[in-house]
């Protein structure tokens, strides 16, 4: 008996080592809760997903803590933003980590930007930090676009395909299968905003490009009058006579950014102020990347009939 179980054991070792044979879970770390909810989907049962940046933390300014380089050390992928969007803390927490698996120019690391064809606000001629916090590369906030979202749904179904061969088919299924839930959100969504199309809004950050470009919502100025930078008095000033002298009009904030500042020019504009989850369960009903949208566009259509001024 002991003989046969000796076999036996000698046996399943040589099968978990047989190279193609999974022996666990692929572990994903994401920078950010959107990534991380859709490598969720993509990855299903045979992923483990992390997050670094809190839905509620601003990702520009996330603290490089030394428990996040742990979560790192373990990473067979990375999963970030990119755009620069991390530049200030992900750098410092690979470097620490010290994983060979996720270093730069590694299969296991992936920058999402790689999956858009199209990116908004580069800037052109000479970038400095008088501008404010100004990524040179274009506006990292693409995943507020859902059509985003989904491409790089299929861009890290790839990549996990690569590094989980046994699992690659099922991958594929799944980022199908989110690409066909969004895109029978999209009409869903667009049509809230049917009404809001002919009422402009007054934005408190650059962050919101992607998603007004999609709607086709037009912005009309910014609150901040450098990104990052809180406004002047004078800026403060004449964005507010631009918000007066609309018909109809609304602010949008982050629930990260200066709404102190924000709730004074809603004031000051009498102009409704819509704040809004900038990531997935950054607030109560924006729960997942789909009820992220859904409760985006409803306050948005809700601002596009608040924001009229009575005659």
């Amino acid at each position: 008996m002991s003989r046969n179980i000796l076999v036996i054991t000698a046996l399943m070792l040589l099968v978990l080592t047989l190279p193609g044979i999974s022996t666990a879970k692929l572990k994903v770390v994401a920078t950010l809760n959107d990534l991380g909810w859709i490598a969720e989907q993509v990855g299903g049962d045979d992923v483990e997903v992390s997050v670094l940046c809190p839905p509620h933390q601003d990702p520009h300014y996330l603290p490089a803590k030394p428990s996040l380089a742990k979560k790192l050390k373990k990473a067979d992928l990375l999963l970030y933003n990119g755009l620069e969007l991390e530049i200030g803390w992900l750098p410092l927490l690979i470097e620490t980590a010290r994983n060979p698996k996720i270093k730069p120019g590694s299969r296991g690391e992936l920058e999402c930007a790689d999956a858009l064809e199209h990116i908004l606000d580069v800037p052109t001629g000479h970038v400095d930090r008088s501008k404010g916090d100004i990524h040179p590369l274009g506006n990292p906030h693409f995943l507020l676009d859902p059509r985003n979202g989904v491409k790089v749904a299929l861009l890290i179904a790839e990549r996990m395909s690569e590094l989980d061969i046994d699992a690659a088919e099922r991958y594929k299924q799944r980022a199908d299968m989110f690409q066909a839930s969004v895109e029978k959100r999209l009409p869903e969504w667009e049509a809230l905003l049917s009404a809001s199309r002919n009422c402009p809004v007054i934005v408190y950050h650059q962050h919101w490009e992607y998603l007004l470009n999609w709607l086709d919502i037009q912005t009309i100025g910014s609150i901040e009058h450098r990104p990052g930078i809180s406004p002047s008095p004078r800026h403060t000033k004449d964005i507010i006579n631009l918000g007066r002298s609309q018909k109809c009009v609304y602010i949008i904030a982050a629930t990260w950014d200066n709404l102190k500042i924000a709730k004074k020019a809603s004031e000051r504009m009498d102009a409704p102020l819509i704040i809004l989850p900038g990531a997935t369960g950054a607030m109560e009903g924006a729960e997942g990347y789909l009820g992220l949208f859904d409760y985006i566009c409803k306050e948005l259509s809700r601002g596009g009939v608040d924001g009229v001024r009575n005659e």
